[in-house]
């Protein structure tokens, strides 16, 4: 009796049976919650990984990949797009818009001088039925088309950028003539696909109305000097080969490079699992 009463602490209280527990007591969720190591825990731990790795992987590509038009490329476009249409204006609108057409003076004036050149375009190719002219200036109305929806992109959703592929000039000028413009995401997808089109068009074009003339024993330009020949229907002309060609192998390279990113970062996610 006397260590009872000088026991440092009170006897515990006897554990309830288990069969008089009350189940007011008992957790509602108890039973319905899964066991940690149940199949439905594994595959939610499974899906989060999914989704976790999925959103590692998918910002690499679009932040690690933009198009950039360089200065050089908007200023070619923006000085060659009126004169490709003004162009294709005067092929698909003859006669109206030769020598003595009622649509001649005064926007189609000068091409009178460039007609007395390249037959083509004067009123022997068109009396003698030549079809190339034709073709060629309703191949240039599309490639105008191209070029509007591509420089129209560039402007309303780009952003200067002092950085990107190809030859730039003036540096140090202020905006997007010192760098270009860089358009991100989809929206720069399509855009490089536009102005890719369009400048292999004007490129394949343009050789193939040069190798034109040469198969056809220079029919429509033997009667020129060499003097002429080579200022107007040379050297002109040629600028729409060299700008093309140099929209074709950057741009080119831009699909190259984004479609090796897009490669890598497939590879990357597919070893994650």
């Amino acid at each position: 009796m006397v260590s009872t009463r000088q026991h440092p602490r009170e006897f515990p209280p006897p554990e309830s049976s288990p069969t008089k527990a009350s189940p007011r007591k008992t957790s509602r969720n108890a039973t319905t919650s899964p066991a940690p190591s149940s199949p439905n825990s594994a595959n939610t731990s499974l899906t989060k990984r999914a989704v976790s790795n999925s959103s590692a992987v998918a910002p690499a590509f679009s932040e690690g990949w933009s198009h950039t038009a360089s200065n050089i490329t908007i200023l070619w476009i923006c000085v060659s797009l009126p004169l490709v249409i003004w162009d294709s204006l005067y092929i698909l609108l003859r006669p109206h818009t030769m020598a003595g057409g009622i649509l001649q003076w005064p926007i189609w004036k000068p091409y009178e001088i460039y007609a007395s050149i390249d037959y083509v375009y004067g009123w022997p190719g068109w009396e003698g039925n030549d079809g190339f002219g034709g073709a060629q200036g309703a191949i240039n109305a599309i490639e105008a088309v191209l070029y509007g929806l591509y420089i129209m992109i560039i402007f309303n959703h780009g952003v200067p950028a002092a950085g990107g592929r190809g030859l730039q000039v003036g540096q140090g000028v202020r905006g997007w003539l010192a760098g270009g413009m860089r358009v991100e995401g989809k929206t720069g997808n399509r855009a490089l696909l536009i102005g890719f089109s369009a400048a292999l068009m004007t490129l394949s074009k343009t050789v193939l109305y040069y190798l034109n003339e040469y198969f056809s024993g220079f029919e429509n330009t033997k009667h020129n000097d060499w003097p002429t020949l080579i200022l107007f229907y040379g050297i002109m002309n040629g600028l729409w080969i060299v700008f093309p060609a140099y929209m074709t192998i950057v741009f080119g390279a831009d699909i190259s490079e984004a479609l090796d990113i897009a490669t890598d970062s497939s590879s990357a996610s597919k070893k994650k699992y």
